[in-house]
């Protein structure tokens, strides 16, 4: 492996939000949803460079936000009208070799820490490609018409997280894949070309931030989150 790249997907807009700011710019303990989600890349130091994919409308609110995080091997740059669109940006902004490590990550997940982007590393080394995930625990059905259909094996189930991380061998590739809809993630994207990314466990604090509870529930989530990453984070 030579580089590694971390790329954090920020275009999102706060539709959902009810907040004239677009949500990686709402703050848990004070520090806005992306600046958490940079630190944690720049301060594990395995990154030559952090690429903020950003909504053309808010990137002097996200060069305020990391003015104290980027440095001159980072750049901010312009996202697309979609997820996988932006990914694309992304990529495109950095020069890399077949024996690269891409990590993309949302801006509105702030609880990751360096011993999931070690792990992530290893196992796209391995598979090709790599995800944060977490076994489901409850019992999940599939319905029809609001009535259960059939009951799925949660032992052979998870929801797949970010950081995501993919190996540079496989970009040729992808570039050939025709697809008739764009895919929702890393995952769904390798899909195309027949690599199962490998599962890296996700810490219990890895949510999302889409709705307002969501943001009440990762302010109550830090100090639990510090805990842990302090007792668990890998040396």
């Amino acid at each position: 492996m030579n580089n590694i790249f971390g790329i954090i997907l920020s275009g999102g807009t706060g539709s959902r939000m009810n907040s004239s700011l677009p949500k990686q710019f709402l703050q848990v303990n004070e520090i806005p949803l992306i600046a958490h989600s940079a630190k944690v890349f720049k301060e594990w130091g395995f990154i030559k460079s952090l690429i903020i994919v950003a909504n053309e409308s808010y990137i002097e609110e996200t060069e305020r936000a990391l003015y104290d995080i980027l440095e001159q091997n980072d750049r901010i740059v312009t996202g697309g009208d979609s997820r996988h669109a932006s990914t694309l940006c992304g990529i495109d902004s950095v020069v890399t070799d077949e024996n690269d490590i891409l990590i993309f990550h949302d801006a509105a997940r702030p609880f990751v820490s360096e011993k999931e982007l070690h792990e992530l590393c290893d196992i796209a080394l391995k598979w090709g490609s790599a995800t944060l995930a977490e076994k489901v625990n409850e019992t999940i059905v599939e319905t029809l018409e609001d009535r259960v259909e059939s009951i799925l094996n949660r032992d052979k189930i998870h929801t797949i997280k970010t950081p995501q991380a993919l190996h540079t061998s496989l970009l040729k590739l992808l570039d050939k894949v025709e697809m008739e809809e764009e895919p929702t993630d890393l995952c769904s994207w390798v899909s195309h070309i027949g690599v199962k990314p490998g599962i890296v466990p996700s810490n219990p604090f890895n949510i999302k931030i889409t709705k307002e509870s969501d943001l009440e529930i990762a302010n109550a989530y830090y100090p639990l989150f510090e805990r842990w990453k302090h007792s668990f984070q890998r040396v």
